[in-house]
């Protein structure tokens, strides 16, 4: 089942190796992660597993190594975290919420690849322009960083329109998961079909590499991203937010 246990934690799993930080630790085995720029997943702690004694003194450890790079102290809560009173305990610390996001899946099975669709296994010009158009523009900065270390196998789908790269994907597959991320398109080519027909391309592409479930993490008050993924049938598995502290 899509939102049993086991389900949701290698779909956080894969997510977290999707999107690769340029400085990471662990953490009594928590990830840190600092990147710097405007991408929070890449700059926040996964807590997905803690073997650590003494949560407070991890929490306090995680602060004080964003501070010394000028950071503010940010941890990433999902329906995984460990241990599960990590979001009551950072609240109770000053860390506001921030951010909420929807875990959203459907099982996947090998289907044919939908045509006119490009796919590399490094980021390309054409794919990035499209991609950094899309983003605020504090994480365009480090988003290239980023993207070069996305580790294999994945996939960066392309299609083009008229002979001008219109819409973007990036698809990476661990543990029978594939993971959607970066999925963009230029304003001038919107509700016209593009990000479906990317979408359904990085399925096949995701099914043909071993994985049986397609996932991604989108922002709950992205209603047109919301409405395209109901649109393709994925359905809400679980959610996550950000805890920060500004102070």
């Amino acid at each position: 089942m899509l939102t049993c246990y086991d389900t949701l934690l290698r779909i956080e799993l894969a997510a977290v190796r999707a999107w690769p930080a340029a400085e990471s630790a662990g953490l009594a085995g928590w990830l840190w992660r600092y990147s710097g720029g405007g991408s929070q997943r890449a700059n926040s702690v996964s807590p997905i597993a803690f073997s650590g004694s003494d949560v407070e003194a991890a929490i306090s450890e995680a602060e004080q190594r964003y501070r010394r790079r000028g950071a503010a102290p940010m941890f990433q809560i999902s329906n995984v975290t460990q241990p599960a009173d990590l979001d009551a305990r950072l609240q109770a610390r000053g860390y506001r919420l921030k951010e909420p996001c929807a875990c959203l899946a459907k099982a996947i099975a090998e289907a044919p690849m939908p045509t006119g669709v490009e796919i590399a296994d490094k980021v390309t010009d054409a794919w990035l322009d499209v991609y950094l158009a899309g983003i605020t523009p504090s994480r365009r900065p480090q988003a290239p960083a980023i993207l070069r270390r996305v580790p294999a196998p994945c996939a960066f789908l392309l299609l083009q329109r008229d002979g001008q790269p219109a819409s973007v994907a990036l698809a990476v597959a661990a543990d029978g998961v594939v993971v959607a991320e970066c999925v963009a398109t230029r304003l001038e080519h919107r509700r016209a079909g593009a990000s479906e027909r990317v979408m359904r391309a990085l399925e096949a592409w995701g099914a043909a590499n071993g994985a049986q479930v397609a996932a991604l993490q989108a922002v709950t008050a992205n209603a047109p991203a919301q409405a395209l993924y109901a649109k393709l049938d994925y359905r809400r598995v679980g959610g996550y937010h950000y805890r920060v502290l500004d102070s």
